[in-house]
Formats: structure tokens, C-alpha cells, sequence
């Protein structure tokens, strides 16, 4: 299962390559904050995180590597119990040698398996905190004359259609949320890890039509589950990682995955307004 990176700048996409590209271009903190400030005044259900997660229940998707299994450590390492998705456990060999790891099979583009998969979590656990959907895929870059729409599908299944179906599952399991509303502290968080080509002010190189198009739309589901699912005590957050060295980017990138990872984490346990919002790992909020 592959993860969701950042890549550079929208004009640096390449011409004819396979992988397509994350905006990189770094937003004024002055700028991000009065986005922040903006955003919080306008929702009336932002969220104000609590200070350092520790002793949670988290669950992390695509966790076999890269950005996931990064997720995977530094989770535990703030003693908080882990339940670590991957589409094939006898691959993970990294990820099933960490102690205390909860590995769980889940194909996050096959909605039987997300099913099956949240019954089984539901007799594993209680409650979920903290659900970090985290898998995704690129797919192929194309330009314009060869999106065939077998890639956006394949794509849109993964990136959109998975992190939205998984929420959905583990709210009709009952493990996720509380009796209150979310402007009172919510029962769980969601953190959608986006990518910052899905902003529609960032694109000014075009190309990358499947993976524009499936961020884009995740980060709208995002939009909508943080105002459907605020009464049930949930918040929906999107989390760009920036311009991450992994095996996706071919090595290439500004940051290590531990620096992403680390950053992302902080945006959780800042008081930064969540519910609905956008932040990368600087806890910069991204235009949309």
C-alpha cells in the first residue's frame, strides 16, 4: 500500500514523468494564521486540540512504510496504542517488528475489506481516538491526452472514496465520536493526510489530473464530514505533509519522513482550530 507524500511545486511538474507533484511553495505565517483565525471565526465547530497525545487509541492507515510507519513510531513511542492498517501484513516486515504494534489487514481500496475490517476492529477496541488516513496512491502521471478514466477511478477509490468509507464504517461500528458536540471537545479526531496539489490556488502547472482531482475532492469530504460529523463528537482535519524523501519520490524531497511526521503530530496537539481546517507540517494553514 502506498502512502501520500508531498512533492514540489506545481510548475516543476515534469513533462512526461510518472509521478506528479505537491506545491511546496511555503504561505507567510502572518497569511496561514489569519487563514486560522478566519476559518475559526466563520465555524463555530472548530476544535481546540488537547496538548501531547499519549495514552490514545489511534488507528493508522497504509503503515508499511514511508509516512506510515513513521506515524506507527513516534505514536508509540508517546505510549499510545496503535492499530496499524496494511493490504498485506506478511509484507510489512519493518512495521510487524515494532514492539507493541497492532497489525490489522485492510485494503483501503476494496470497500468489503474496509467493512470486514472495522468489524473485526470493533472486538479488538472500544474506542478510537485518533484515525490517521494516511494511505493513498499517485497513480500514473499523465497529461492531457492520456487521463484515461480507469486511473481516475483507480485513483479516486484509494485516495477519496477510501478515507471517507473507512470514517463511515467506524462511526456505524460505534468507535468513534461521544455523546457531545464537537464544540465541546470531540470524542475523536480524524486526520486526513491530503497533499497539497489538491489546492485549486495552488495549481498553476496543471497536469496530474488523478491525483489533483482525488485530493481535491478528498479535502471537500473533509470539508463536509467536519460539519455532518461535529454533532457526533467528531473533527475532521487535513494534514499536507510537505516535500517528503520516501521510495515514492525516488529519495528526492526538502524533509525526512521523521520531521513530517513529527510536524503533522504537533498540528494535532497545537491549539490551532482543527475541525475543517488545513494545515501543512509547519502548522501553516494551505489556501484551498
Amino acid at each position: 500500500m502506498l502512502r501520500v507524500v508531498g512533492l514540489p511545486t506545481s510548475s516543476q511538474l515534469p513533462a512526461g514523468g510518472r509521478r506528479c507533484c505537491t506545491g511546496l511553495t511555503a504561505t507567510r505565517r502572518q497569511r496561514s494564521q489569519a487563514l486560522a483565525n478566519q476559518g475559526h471565526k466563520r465555524n463555530r465547530l472548530s476544535v481546540m486540540a488537547a496538548g501531547r497525545i499519549t495514552g490514545k487509541t489511534v488507528v493508522v492507515t497504509g503503515a508499511n512504510r514511508g509516512l506510515g510507519l513513521e506515524w506507527v513510531r513516534q505514536l508509540l513511542a508517546q505510549g499510545n496504542s496503535v492499530y496499524a492498517a496494511v493490504r498485506d501484513p506478511s509484507k510489512a516486515k519493518e512495521l510487524t517488528s515494532l514492539k507493541d504494534a497492532r497489525v490489522t489487514q485492510l485494503d483501503v481500496s476494496n470497500p468489503a475489506s474496509i467493512q470486514e475490517w472495522a468489524k473485526k476492529l470493533a472486538s479488538q477496541v472500544d474506542h478510537i481516538d485518533y484515525v490517521i488516513n494516511n494511505a493513498g496512491v499517485i497513480g500514473a502521471y499523465q497529461d492531457f491526452e492520456h487521463v484515461t478514466a480507469e486511473d481516475m477511478l483507480a485513483v479516486f477509490q484509494t485516495n477519496t472514496i477510501g478515507p471517507l468509507l473507512i470514517t463511515q464504517q467506524l462511526l456505524r461500528n460505534r468507535l468513534i465520536g461521544s455523546g457531545q458536540k464537537v464544540a465541546d471537545g470531540p470524542g475523536s479526531v480524524i486526520a486526513n493526510v491530503t497533499s497539497k496539489v489538491g489546492s485549486v490556488d495552488d495549481n498553476r502547472g496543471g497536469g496530474g489530473y488523478a491525483y489533483r482531482a482525488s485530493k481535491s475532492a478528498l479535502n471537500n469530504v473533509n470539508k463536509s464530514m467536519s460539519i455532518d460529523l461535529a454533532r457526533r463528537g467528531i473533527a475532521a482535519v487535513l494534514l499536507h505533509p510537505g516535500y517528503v524523501r520516501t521510495g515514492m519520490t525516488g529519495g528526492n524531497g526538502l524533509i525526512d519522513v521523521d520531521q513530517a511526521v513529527a510536524g503533522m503530530l504537533s498540528v494535532l496537539e497545537s491549539d490551532l482550530p482543527l475541525n475543517g481546517h488545513w494545515y501543512d507540517y509547519k502548522q501553516e494553514a494551505i489556501p484551498w
